[in-house]
């Protein structure tokens, strides 16, 4: 009876699929945690620094998307929003990404505010359906300070096929914020700094200065603090803490903008997964087209 046991249980072993690698719940990993798991065959490391800046250096095997590459659609006059269908298949298909990848994003991280590149990228990804991603915490500065090298090898890319899925609700239009303002249950985040809230930048890009009314403002560089020589994120009980001083209801829906959608995903992926609020989203347009609407601004 024993030895039939122990075939049985031999054969369930073997029969058994593999689990697949899965990333952290909160979708952030540390540098031994991206070192441990860089040789498996699903990982593709995306790289948002400029080509002049990953030629110089990047971790082995990530392929390089520079971040602008994440601000490229546009509707009429207003540019700078996600890309769209057609761009995002070809952008991620050409980088080797494909709908079953684990993408971690990287960038440089040498201020507060700068893990947001990382982010855009994240968001872009989500909100085209892709659930097993991550950021690298503290960015590539984290990697060098944890004794990982950089190379400067070409990085040979092999082509996917990657299918674009219908949007998530994680990304809110004008007509979304619109409705946010007659709906008190709806609460609008700015995550810019305060001489952009009350009106006092000189930003070219926005019609009018300013914010849009009833927004509460948490800038998105409130969540990294520095460690040593790095940035890193907040844990989820300061998270929670710096939403709530600035009054925030954590039990609400939140729709989170800054001036191009930039900054907002900050706020969005540090209020959605490390402090856990579950209805979060991020105003693509932002200030770049809520400026250029008919819509009241105030100071």
């Amino acid at each position: 009876m024993k030895k039939f046991f122990s075939v049985a249980v031999l054969v369930l072993v073997l029969v058994l699929p593999s689990f697949a690698l899965s990333v952290p719940s909160n979708h952030l990993v540390s540098a031994s945690w991206l070192s441990k798991n860089l040789g498996d065959k699903n990982i593709v490391v995306v790289d948002l620094s400029s080509p002049k800046v990953f030629a110089k250096g990047h971790i082995t095997g990530a392929v390089n998307i520079p971040k602008k590459l994440f601000f490229t659609g546009y509707a009429g006059s207003i540019k700078a929003l996600l890309p769209n269908p057609y761009q995002i298949k070809k952008l991620f298909s050409n980088a080797g990404i494909s709908n079953n990848s684990n993408v971690v994003f990287v960038a440089h991280v040498k201020k507060a505010k700068k893990y947001t590149d990382m982010t855009r990228g994240f968001w872009t990804a989500w909100v085209y359906g892709m659930r097993q991603n991550a950021i690298l915490d503290g960015g590539i500065e984290a990697w060098v300070a944890s004794g990982e090298k950089l190379s400067t090898a070409k990085t040979m890319v092999k082509k996917a096929n990657f299918k674009v899925r219908k949007l998530s609700a994680d990304v809110k239009s004008l007509v979304d914020v619109k409705a946010a303002l007659v709906n008190g249950n709806v609460q609008l985040v700015d995550a810019r700094e305060m001489k952009h809230f009350v009106g006092k930048d000189k930003d070219k890009r926005l019609k009018r200065h300013g914010h849009i009314p009833g927004a509460k403002k948490v800038s998105a560089y409130l969540f990294a603090k520095k460690d040593g020589k790095l940035f890193k994120l907040v844990s989820s009980a300061q998270a929670q803490e710096i939403l709530k001083k600035d009054g925030v209801s954590l039990n609400k829906p939140i729709i989170a903008y800054c001036n191009t959608g930039h900054l907002a995903t900050g706020t969005w992926f540090v209020t959605k997964f490390i402090a856990g609020v579950k209805n979060v989203a991020d105003f693509d347009g932002s200030m770049y087209e809520y400026s250029r609407s008919a819509m009241p601004v105030v100071k």
